[in-house]
C-alpha cells in the first residue's frame, strides 16, 4: 500500500538474527505537503499545571496559531484529544478573512477559551475584527455560543485538567482519558485536531453527522504553526502544524475504503475525504553528551493512528490497542552500520524488542530506557506500520498505520530544535502492495 519517496533501488537491513528485509523505493503520490488544508494537526502539546484553576504558569506550555488563507470567513473546529486518542473537549474559532488566532494552551487548561464571533455575534467588530479586503458574516448556529464565557465553567476546566494528565473525570463517570506518568508537577499531554466545518457544532470527529458532508467541509483554507514554550528554562521550539487536506473528488481519497486520516472514525468508509499522513519516516540524531552543539541529545515526537475509535476507559489498565508495536525501528550510524535497538536481558530473560512509541502521542529520549541506542549519532528509520486485533483496514494493507514524527535537539536549555521527520511513503494509494523494512 506504500509507495517510498525516494527512487534509490533497494535498502537492505540486517534484521539480527531476523535475516534481511528489503524495500523498494519508488515515487510515492499525494504526499502531505505545507500547503493550506481543511485539517490542521497538532501532533503533540505538553502544558504544566498550577496546583489550583487559576494559577500562573511557570513551566512548560504549547501555543498554537490557525491561519485564514482566504478572504472568505470560516469557522474552525479544535478537539482536544488525550495521549490515548479520547477526544476531550472541542471549541470552534471564528475567522474573518485572512484572519490569525492565537491559542495559549496553558489558558485553555485554566479556564479560558479563545473569544471569537462572527458578524451575527459581534456586529460592532469589538471580537472578531475584519480588514478592509476580508469578509465577515454571520453563522447563525453560533449564537449562544460564540464568543464563550469567561471562565467557563470550573467543572469544565477540571474535566481537561483530569483527562490530560490521566486522572478520573467526574463529566467521563471516574473514567479515565489519558495515562498517568506520575509527573512531579502535573503535565496535560495530548494532541489537537483543527477541521473546517459549517456551523458551531458541538460534535466530536466520528460522532454521527460530523462526516460525510455534515459539519465538515472540504475548504483547503487552514494553515499554522505551534510552539512548546518552557518558561523556567528560558527554551523554545517551534514548528508547523501538519497540514491535511481533502477532496471528494480525488479517487485517492474519495472511494470507500480507502486509507484517509480520520478511517478509523468514520466506519471505515473514507466520508471525510482526508489525505493520510505517512507511514514510515527517517529522522537525523544525535546521542553524544559532550556533543558541541546538542549535548542533551535528541527526543522523537511521535503521533499515531491506533486505528480504533477511543472512549473512556477504567482507570489503572490500558484500553486496547495500546501499547502499539511498530514494525521496525533501525539506526544507522554515519558509516551507515545498522542497529536494531533491543531491551537489555535481564536473566534469565533474554533482550526483548522495543515498543518506544505506545501511545497515540508521546515525546521519547533516543538513547533513553524506551529507546535505547549505542549508536552517537546517524539517523533512524521509524516503520510506524502495525496490525491491530479485529481492524481489518484498510482492506488492501490492513497493517497500514499512518504517523508523523518530529526529531527534536537539545542543548541543556540554552535552545532547542525541532523538525518533522523525513516521510519516506504515502499511505494514500491503495493499489500498491505492502512495502516494510
Amino acid at each position: 500500500m506504500r509507495k517510498i519517496l525516494l527512487a534509490m533501488g533497494v535498502i537492505s537491513v540486517l534484521l539480527a538474527s531476523r535475516g534481511v528485509a528489503e524495500a523498494q523505493l519508488t515515487v510515492a503520490p499525494a504526499r502531505v505537503t505545507n500547503e493550506p488544508a481543511a485539517t490542521l494537526l497538532l501532533p503533540y502539546f505538553e502544558v504544566e499545571l498550577p496546583k489550583k484553576i487559576g494559577g500562573t504558569s511557570k513551566g512548560i506550555t504549547t501555543l498554537f496559531t490557525v491561519n485564514n488563507a482566504s478572504a472568505t470567513a470560516v469557522l474552525a473546529h479544535v478537539t482536544v484529544w488525550s495521549d490515548l486518542a479520547v477526544p476531550v473537549t472541542n471549541f470552534n474559532i471564528y475567522l474573518t478573512g485572512y484572519d490569525t488566532q492565537t491559542v495559549n494552551l496553558f489558558d485553555v487548561l485554566n479556564g479560558h477559551l479563545p473569544r471569537t464571533g462572527s458578524d451575527g455575534q459581534d456586529p460592532q467588530d469589538t471580537i472578531s475584527k475584519q480588514g478592509p479586503i476580508s469578509q465577515d458574516i454571520n453563522f447563525a448556529s453560533c449564537s449562544g455560543q460564540l464568543p464563550y464565557p469567561d471562565p467557563i465553567p470550573e467543572e469544565s476546566t477540571q474535566h481537561l485538567r483530569s483527562s490530560l494528565t490521566g486522572q478520573p473525570s467526574a463529566l467521563f463517570g471516574g473514567k479515565c482519558s489519558g495515562r498517568a506518568l506520575g509527573d512531579k508537577r502535573p503535565i496535560a499531554r495530548g494532541f489537537i485536531t483543527i477541521d473546517t466545518v459549517n456551523n458551531c457544532t458541538l460534535r466530536f470527529p466520528g460522532d454521527p453527522g460530523y462526516f460525510n458532508f455534515g459539519d465538515v467541509t472540504n475548504q483547503n483554507v487552514l494553515w499554522g504553526d505551534y510552539v512548546l514554550i518552557n518558561k523556567s528554562k528560558k527554551v523554545a521550539r517551534g514548528d508547523a502544524l501538519v497540514h491535511i487536506q481533502a477532496s471528494s473528488t480525488d479517487p485517492l481519497t474519495a472511494n470507500a475504503g480507502n486509507y484517509t486520516f480520520y478511517q478509523s472514525l468514520d466506519a471505515n468508509d473514507s466520508t471525510d475525504f482526508r489525505q493520510p499522513l505517512a507511514t514510515i519516516y527517517a529522522g537525523r540524531f544525535v546521542n553524544v553528551p559532550k556533543h558541541p552543539v546538542f549535548p542533551t541529545g535528541t527526543s522523537v515526537i511521535a503521533w499515531r493512528d491506533c486505528k480504533v475509535k477511543q472512549v473512556p476507559f477504567t482507570c489503572g489498565a490500558l484500553p486496547s490497542p495500546f501499547p502499539l508495536s511498530e514494525e521496525s525501528v533501525v539506526v544507522f550510524d554515519e558509516q551507515e552500520n545498522p542497529e536494531i535497538p533491543v531491551l537489555p536481558p535481564i536473566p534469565p530473560f533474554p533482550a526483548t524488542d522495543i515498543m518506544p512509541f505506545p501511545a497515540a502521542t508521546q515525546i521519547v529520549k533516543v538513547g533513553g530506557s524506551a529507546l535505547p541506542v549505542a549508536t552517537t549519532s546517524g539517523w533512524i528509520l521509524f516503520n510506524m506500520n502495525t496490525t491491530v486485533a479485529g481492524v481489518n483496514a484498510p482492506a488492501t494493507d490492513p497493517a497500514a498505520a499512518q504517523a508523523t514524527m518530529t526529531m527534536v535537539l537539545d542543548s541543556k536549555g540554552k535552545y532547542s530544535a525541532a523538525y518533522r521527520a523525513v516521510n519516506l511513503d504515502s499511505a494514500t494509494d491503495t493499489n500498491s502492495s505492502h512495502s516494510s523494512f
